[in-house]
C-alpha cells in the first residue's frame, strides 16, 4: 500500500509537510531496514511509525526544519539499519546498541538522556528501571527503544523530551502489541519475545494488556488526538480474551 501525505494527515494526524517530505524520500541505499523495498513509506507499522513519531517530535517542540534535515534523517536511518542487522541475526542486541549509540556519539546535545538510554538499552533484555522514564516492565515492548538515541542529538531549544517519550511509549505500546497479537502463535513455536507471553496467558495478563492499550489511548489523546482515536477504534475490534483462550486451547 502506498501512503500519501493526505493519508498520513487524515488517518494518523501527521503534519502535511512532514508527510510530504517522507513520502517523497528516496529509499536509502544499502539499508537493510528497507530490504527489497522500493518506496520509503510502505503501509506497514515498521515504516508508518517514522512519520507519526516525527510528528510527535514536532508537537514536542522540535523545529520542523531540524526534523527534516539530512543529518537527522540519516541518523534515524542508520539506527534502523543496525536494528535490521540485529533482526536478521547478523549482530547481537548489545552490538546493535553500541552501533546505535556510536551513530550519535559525536553530536550529543542531551548527554544525561544519552547516558540513561545507553545504560537502559545495554541490558540483555531492556526492562524499565525506577530512576529513569524509559521503557516498560515488559522487555517485549522495549525492543524498539534504541531508535531513541536519535533524540539525544536534537538541538531545538523548545524540545520537551518528556512529552516525546510519552508519545513514543504510547505509540510503540500500540504498534508492538498489535504485532505481538498477530504473531503470538508463531512466537510461541519459535521462542520469540512477545508481550502476551510476558504479561501471562491468563486473566491477569488479559487485564494488563487492556490497561496498557488504555494508557496508550489516554497519553496519545494529549499529544495527537487523531492517533488516539485510531488506537481506540482498533481496540474495539480486537477480542483479546478470545485470542488468549484460543492459544491456551492449542498450545
Amino acid at each position: 500500500m502506498f501512503l500519501t501525505k493526505d493519508d498520513l494527515k487524515l488517518s494518523y494526524g501527521v503534519d502535511l509537510k512532514i508527510g510530504a517530505a517522507l513520502v517523497d524520500r528516496k529509499v536509502p541505499d544499502g539499508n537493510l531496514y528497507w530490504k527489497n523495498r522500493t518506496i520509503y513509506l510502505p503501509g506497514a507499522p515498521g515504516y508508518i511509525f517514522i512519520p507519526i513519531f516525527t510528528d510527535i517530535l514536532l508537537r514536542s517542540g522540535v523545529e520542523r526544519d531540524e526534523l527534516l534535515s539530512e543529518p537527522f534523517l540519516v541518523t534515524c536511518e542508520t539506527i534502523l539499519h543496525s536494528a535490521a542487522l540485529h533482526e536478521y541475526d547478523k549482530i547481537s542486541w548489545k552490538e546493535h546498541v553500541e552501533q546505535a549509540s556510536n551513530t550519535v556519539k559525536n553530536n550529543i546535545v542531551h548527554e544525561e538522556f544519552y547516558n540513561d538510554l545507553f545504560n537502559y538499552t545495554f541490558q540483555d533484555r531492556p526492562v524499565k528501571v525506577p530512576s529513569i522514564a524509559l521503557g516498560s516492565h515488559f522487555p517485549s515492548l522495549n525492543r524498539a527503544d534504541s531508535y531513541l538515541f536519535s533524540l539525544s542529538t536534537i538541538q531545538s531549544s523548545s524540545f520537551n523530551i518528556e512529552k516525546a517519550l510519552k508519545g513514543w511509549n504510547a505509540l510503540m505500546t500500540y504498534f508492538l502489541l498489535m504485532d505481538d497479537l498477530a504473531d503470538i502463535k508463531e512466537d510461541l513455536r519459535t521462542g520469540q519475545t512477545n508481550v502476551l507471553i510476558d504479561a501471562g496467558l491468563n486473566d491477569e495478563g488479559e487485564q494488563l494488556i487492556h490497561q496498557m492499550i488504555n494508557k496508550s489511548i489516554e497519553d496519545m489523546q494529549l499529544i495527537n488526538p487523531v492517533m488516539s482515536n485510531r488506537i481506540e477504534h482498533k481496540k474495539s475490534l480486537i477480542d483479546i480474551r478470545a485470542i488468549i483462550q484460543s492459544i491456551r486451547q492449542n498450545f
